[in-house]
């Protein structure tokens, strides 16, 4: 056989064993390599496979994460919103709440007490409620009928009995009193009237400063009587003046 017409012979060719071993002689025999005997996949079933393999991977990313993010939120749900809204009109009331809710409680931080000085016999015992106006002739409009209501609920004074209006003026305060008024002062007498206006002079006292000196009035009209207490002239507490 001519050079050109020999050929290489592979291992997988069905050869009788003295053929193989002439081959071997003449060096045409060639074992095949684990290169050649190994076939690649087609390209789209390689590209499968390895979207397949990232796939698995990202799933069990995701898995272990969320398992270690329970596991941390365990026991913590208070981080959890609960403010979550779905649509417009739910976040439009959650903004309206969140809002009053703001400022309730600003007004909250913001309170003033005012102290009543209630007679209690021959004594005064005390009592708070809030001021929160930031115009002062309005809280003390509030403490005034506070006081009063007070002491009607302790029978000192008639259950119509109610102030009409005040005014400031400096360290003055002016109160203008029903008729109802007057008619209880008279009922009660000297001692038990004059421990009433002195609660209710140190209420005034106590919360409003510079107010020292109370006047009182009837009707709109000055008292001229000093039945059963002097009211023609101003009270103040002893010291203050």
């Amino acid at each position: 056989m001519r050079p050109s017409e020999r050929r290489k012979y592979r291992a997988d060719e069905e050869l009788s064993p003295r053929e193989k071993r002439e081959l071997i002689e003449r060096g045409e025999w060639i074992e095949e390599s684990d290169e050649d005997t190994v076939k690649k996949a087609p390209m789209p079933l390689r590209l499968l496979a390895w979207v397949s393999l990232i796939a698995i991977f990202f799933a069990i990313g995701y898995g272990a994460t969320s398992m270690i993010f329970r596991w941390m939120d365990r026991g913590n749900a208070g981080r959890h919103p609960n403010n979550l809204v779905a649509t417009q009109q739910e976040a439009e009331k959650l903004i309206v709440e969140v809002k009053s809710a703001d400022e309730t409680n600003a007004a909250r931080d913001n309170t003033t007490l005012c102290t009543l000085s209630i007679p209690d016999g021959e004594v005064f015992v005390t009592r708070q409620i809030p001021c929160n106006s930031s115009v002062q002739e309005d809280n003390i409009q509030q403490v005034l009928t506070a006081y009063i209501d007070e002491v009607i609920e302790r029978k000192l004074l008639d259950p119509t009995t109610q102030n009409l209006n005040i005014f400031q003026s400096g360290d003055w305060l002016y109160i203008n009193m029903n008729g109802s008024f007057l008619t209880s002062l008279k009922t009660l007498g000297a001692d038990k009237s004059r421990l009433l206006l002195t609660g209710l002079v140190k209420t005034v006292s106590d919360n409003f400063s510079p107010i020292n000196k109370v006047k009182f009035y009837v009707g709109g009209r000055e008292i001229k009587g000093k039945d059963p207490v002097d009211l023609s002239m101003p009270w103040s507490l002893s010291g203050k003046s």
